[in-house]
């Protein structure tokens, strides 16, 4: 007698599941928060709001690109409130110097730039040079750290201002630095007095103010009239010092000798990890 064949069912296969969509991670509430602050900021200037008359878009990197920065100079153009504009550190290239120029053509409230540390060279200078020929109003710009620009076209320009009676001396501009760094700053962290033609008598100001100075991490004295002697008094000032890492010296009238002074002061002081003497007779 045959035995009853058995057949033994195979349990269905379940669905499919499908993995999750994988979102991009979100956007930090600081960068939205800025994003904010900086188009409030724009609608305020082109509403021409009475109380506005600084606008501080510092780091907001941006401006450098072409729609966020055109935004800006578009309100500025018919503004009539704003004094005081400063960008530092924006990303602002040559590109947005001609835009920002073409705007300050119609501008006749802003009397003060300032334009440290972007990305524009001699060419974004020039052009507001060719702008300050139309706008009489400005007195005051202030252009450090950014890229070497020709000393003739910075000479044109504070020519200009000079003539206005707005742009500081460098002796008036290097005493407002000493007192920023006497009185120990905590926003002052780069020192750059590139090309100052400091001499022994800055020299020692400059010295006896980095001596007590707790803040200050990178110093730029690149390219002025330092010799030994200038050197000697830096080094008792690093001796005190506990907070520089970088010094740049570099184009001075240094010798093997200053080199000496140098040496000494590291064998006390372990903070600076950087000293630049390129272009001196060592």
């Amino acid at each position: 007698t045959s035995l009853p064949m058995i057949i033994e069912e195979t349990p269905p296969t379940p669905p499919r599941q499908e993995s999750p969509p994988t979102l991009a991670p979100p956007v930090p509430n600081e960068l939205q928060d800025d994003d904010v602050q900086y188009n409030e900021i724009v609608a305020a200037v082109m509403a021409n709001d009475p109380n506005l008359t600084q606008v501080v878009l510092d780091n907001k990197r941006q401006i450098g690109n072409n729609d966020e920065g055109e935004a800006l100079w578009e309100a500025l153009t018919t503004n009539n409130h704003v004094q005081l504009l400063s960008l530092r550190n924006s990303n602002i290239t040559d590109d947005q110097m001609a835009a920002l120029a073409l705007a300050l053509n119609e501008n006749t409230s802003i009397s003060r730039l300032s334009l440290q540390n972007n990305m524009f060279t001699s060419e974004g200078v020039e052009y507001l040079i060719v702008c300050l020929e139309c706008n009489s109003t400005i007195d005051a710009v202030d252009l450090e750290g950014n890229s070497p620009i020709d000393p003739r076209i910075l000479d044109e320009l504070y020519g200009i201002l000079q003539s206005r009676g707005g742009v500081p001396n460098h002796s008036n501009k290097l005493e407002l630095l000493l007192e920023r760094i006497r009185g120990n700053d905590p926003n002052l962290t780069q020192l750059d007095l590139r090309g100052m033609g400091i001499g022994q008598e800055d020299n020692d100001a400059i010295m006896d103010a980095l001596a007590g100075n707790a803040y200050l991490r990178k110093v730029d004295l690149s390219n002025n009239m330092i010799d030994d002697d200038g050197v000697s008094a830096l080094s008792l000032a690093l001796a005190d010092n506990t907070s520089i890492t970088h010094m740049c010296l570099a184009e001075n009238r240094i010798t093997s000798i200053g080199a000496e002074y140098l040496l000494c002061a590291l064998d006390t002081n372990d903070t600076i990890v950087d000293v630049d003497l390129a272009g001196n007779s060592i």
